[in-house]
């Protein structure tokens, strides 16, 4: 792995988790029984237009918000042409996201059982499509961005974009996203993510990063991280 900052690689890690298991949770849904169908449902959409919502789509919604205002105004100046069109991948991203939400809002309308396995089947196939979509554009922003940044700034300067980013998102967000990328991470991803969180000046995100790593790493890789990073567990425990 290289050492350079790439900015992308934690969250998009997560994002693909996340992908994953939303895919899962749908595919095993079984959309004629009411209850479990505006379960999940309710996973993906519900209050689709708030910016602190949890729900699947919303986060995937506002990930492109934020990267935007971020990374992509940053490397905009030196390629116009790649930003731009992954900023219309972006509207493309909304633009299913409310095909999907459509197609919630008539599962939680219908009554009949049969009906509502048809608009199941039609979700799974609106959700294959728009996670599909969405990968692939994760890739273009990979291989495009990444580049650019290395050849166009310094360390030093994309953790600043990164301390920009996550430093900028509400907390609830900022808890909801760690959730998913820490997780997804592996023991050298995660130091490094972590101990660059921790070198930047005070008010960061450290602490709040940590405390969840310790809530979703299974005791094994949390002693290995806090041995590493060297944090002190009553901390996380009580924070």
């Amino acid at each position: 792995m290289t050492m350079r900052e790439n900015l992308f690689r934690p969250i998009h890690k997560g994002l693909r988790l996340m992908i994953s298991e939303t895919g899962l949770r749908i595919g095993t849904t079984d959309f004629a029984n009411v209850t479990e169908s505006n379960e999940t449902v309710a996973m993906l959409r519900r209050d689709l237009n708030s910016a602190t919502s949890n729900c699947m789509l919303c986060m995937l919604r506002v990930h492109s918000d934020h990267e935007e205002a971020d990374f992509f105004a940053a490397v905009r100046p030196y390629a116009v042409d790649a930003i731009d069109e992954l900023i219309c991948q972006h509207a493309e991203v909304v633009r299913q996201i409310q095909t999907i939400a459509r197609t919630c809002d008539e599962i939680e309308r219908t009554e009949d059982s049969q009906r509502r396995v048809d608009l199941g089947d039609r979700l799974n196939l609106e959700c294959d499509r728009l996670f599909t979509f969405f990968l692939g554009h994760l890739v273009d922003e990979e291989t495009q961005v990444v580049p650019i940044m290395w050849e166009r700034f310094t360390d030093e300067q994309l953790r600043g974009l990164r301390s920009q980013f996550y430093n900028r998102i509400p907390i609830e967000r900022f808890n909801d996203w760690m959730r998913w990328t820490i997780p997804a991470l592996n023991l050298s991803e995660l130091l490094v993510f972590l101990l660059g969180m921790k070198a930047e000046p005070v008010p960061n995100r450290y602490d709040q990063a940590m405390r969840i790593a310790r809530e979703t790493l299974d005791d094994a890789r949390w002693r290995t991280l806090e041995t590493q990073v060297g944090h002190d567990v009553t901390s996380v425990h009580h924070a």
